[in-house]
């Protein structure tokens, strides 16, 4: 094993704990100055706008119950069934260094695209993974700042006719995308005839059936199915039909210094370069770098 290889390994352990100290080193001023504010103010009732007053009951109720729970629906590579059974991906990576900073567990909890934001709602969960933030969904839940942008593309067979989102829309063929889907609600905006199968998987297998002309879906999804299989391609819509930001979804009564907290522990995994990182190692391109995965 050459000493380079020891190097890098180094570095990037380094990395990784320089990100997990920024965060605690965040984690600890907000919530100490909290702790001061209510010494100093010998526990009395805390003025509205007052540090004392800016608590984090969210946060405090994770520590107690020792467990960060997520609600994931499956969009490969960045939310995915890994090789335990368990879900997972790189989406989710800020929450994880949260959790370490917190000391607590990361439970995930399996969800589909079409009941994520109601197990939210219920409580089987504190973050929703990978959610869009839309008109809809924030009228009964809270979303966190995003963490990445992405555009929606349509997959389609190798040998497909159409090599345009033109194309496919002038020939009055239904596609098919995954129920609740935000990429599946554009493309019906756009004028689309939608199939509504319970994830991306299925909808592909519809294209692939010939039973749809193509599925509609977030670009890092496209991208993880078509280097799994050669027999389908991208088509990237001009002009665009949907594009988002991703965000983690949360309760609507979070708090609002919770809330910050969750948001600079993304930031700070962002511009680490920790999360870009992570994408790039499970094979994620960006919209302009397809190559031979989009379609002719």
């Amino acid at each position: 094993m050459s000493s380079t290889s020891s190097r890098k390994r180094k570095q990037q352990g380094s990395t990784g704990r320089s990100v997990l100290i920024v965060i605690g080193v965040i984690i600890l001023a907000l919530l100490g100055g909290y702790i001061g504010a209510t010494v100093r103010g010998g526990g009395a009732a805390a003025a509205p706008g007052s540090s004392a007053a800016a608590t984090t009951p969210f946060l405090d109720g994770i520590k107690q119950r020792g467990e960060l729970r997520i609600g994931i629906a499956l969009a490969p590579p960045l939310t995915a069934k890994l090789k335990s059974g368990k879900y997972g991906g790189p989406n989710i990576l800020p929450l994880e260094n949260l959790a370490k900073q917190l000391k607590v567990k990361v439970t995930t909890v399996p969800a589909e695209w079409g009941n994520i934001v109601a197990g939210l709602q219920a409580g089987r969960y504190d973050f929703a993974a990978y959610l869009d933030p839309t008109v809809e969904r924030s009228m009964s839940i809270r979303f966190t700042d995003n963490v990445l942008t992405y555009q929606g593309v349509l997959v389609v067979p190798a040998n497909s006719p159409y090599s345009t989102a033109e194309q496919i829309l002038s020939s009055g063929q239904p596609i098919a995308s995954a129920q609740g889907s935000a990429v599946g609600s554009g493309a019906k905006a756009a004028g689309y005839t939608v199939t509504d199968l319970p994830d991306y998987t299925g909808a592909l297998t519809a294209v692939k059936a010939g039973r749809a002309a193509a599925e509609a879906t977030d670009s890092p999804t496209a991208v993880g199915q078509a280097q799994a299989d050669p027999d389908v391609k991208i088509i990237v819509p001009d002009p665009i039909f949907y594009q988002s930001g991703a965000a983690y979804g949360v309760p609507a009564n979070i708090d609002e210094r919770s809330l910050q907290v969750i948001n600079i522990a993304i930031a700070t995994t962002q511009n680490s370069g920790e999360l870009k990182k992570a994408f790039t190692e499970v094979g994620y391109l960006e919209i302009d770098n397809l190559g031979d995965l989009q379609k002719q």
